[in-house]
């Protein structure tokens, strides 16, 4: 199989048993470079479990994995060079500071400073105030955010975070969202899988979304749009009520925010407008894209 230069990851015919338990099922997709990959589905869909293939920690029972053009499982340590991962069940030692921590763990990725790169991570994720304690004193999101600067270090090309807004403060959330648009406009790839996906509205570039073990659609998100049959039409006007009223007595599906109403459906914008024009209000018409989760719950109906 070739691999194109502009595809970061690619997961061809993937399978991954344990026992009697399919966890992934026949799993494709493509994470092109640069890309904000955003991984979606249902508690117990495979999510974790394809990310700890992608990153070499789980070998596939069947199928395919490369990254960077590289098997994972066979050649981790040059990826790991190059990549950076958090996961759920991120587990540092208890015994060792955040300090010790992050210092180790850059040392281990070659870098040339690492007391100067774990302190650039730490003030990152605001964690120096906490960073000399012993981890076992840590909370629930002081120990998020020391996974995220972990993830960070040694400035690497592919971040995988796997759902990394669980226990985070506000403050930190945004910090999070900040850096990713930060690292994407230095052509950085993210492969985020997350329940909590209002931080990434307007930061993913390309959906997968799994159910049982399987991928329900994959592709850029106008693709899934198109191919779970979901547009949004959007109406701006100064007579919400009226035109409220007359949509839904013509059969349409809406949504009203103040003077915004958002019509659900594969409805055309120009047809919605012709049926408008002699309603004798004036408005404005535009197509938008649904939110992640309207998507999402579109694809999984």
């Amino acid at each position: 199989m070739v691999i194109s230069m502009k595809e970061v990851i690619s997961v061809d015919g993937v399978w991954k048993v344990f026992g009697r338990t399919v966890a992934l099922r026949n799993v494709s997709l493509k994470v092109p470079s640069g890309s904000v990959f955003l991984i979606m589905g249902p508690n117990g869909s495979g999510k974790s479990t394809l990310l700890k293939l992608i990153t070499g920690l789980m070998k596939p029972t069947r199928g395919r994995i490369k990254v960077f053009g590289e098997d994972p499982w066979k050649s981790r340590q040059e990826i790991f060079a190059r990549m950076g991962a958090m996961f759920e069940d991120h587990s540092p030692p208890d015994w060792a500071t955040g300090r010790a921590y992050l210092e180790y763990k850059a040392s281990l990725k070659g870098v040339k400073d690492p007391e100067k790169e774990a302190l650039r991570v730490a003030k990152l994720f605001k964690i120096t105030e906490f960073w000399d304690r012993s981890i076992s004193t840590y909370s629930s999101g002081m120990r998020r955010k020391l996974a995220l600067a972990d993830a960070f270090i040694g400035d690497p090309e592919l971040i995988i975070l796997d759902e990394p807004t669980v226990a985070l403060d506000k403050e930190a959330r945004a910090i999070l969202r900040e850096t990713i648009m930060d690292g994407t406009k230095q052509g950085k790839t993210f492969v985020i899988a997350s329940h909590t996906i209002v931080e990434f509205e307007g930061l993913v570039t390309h959906l997968a979304i799994l159910s049982l073990g399987q991928v329900v659609v994959s592709g850029k998100v106008e693709d899934v749009m198109k191919k779970v049959g979901i547009r949004q039409v959007t109406i701006k006007t100064n007579e919400p009520e009226t035109v409220a009223s007359f949509l839904i007595r013509n059969g349409y599906s809406i949504r009203v925010h103040g003077n915004h109403i958002a019509i659900e459906g594969l409805e055309d914008p120009d047809e919605v407008m012709a049926k408008l024009k002699n309603l004798g209000v004036k408005v404005e018409i535009s197509e938008t894209r649904p939110s992640l989760w309207e998507i999402y719950a579109k694809a999984l109906a």
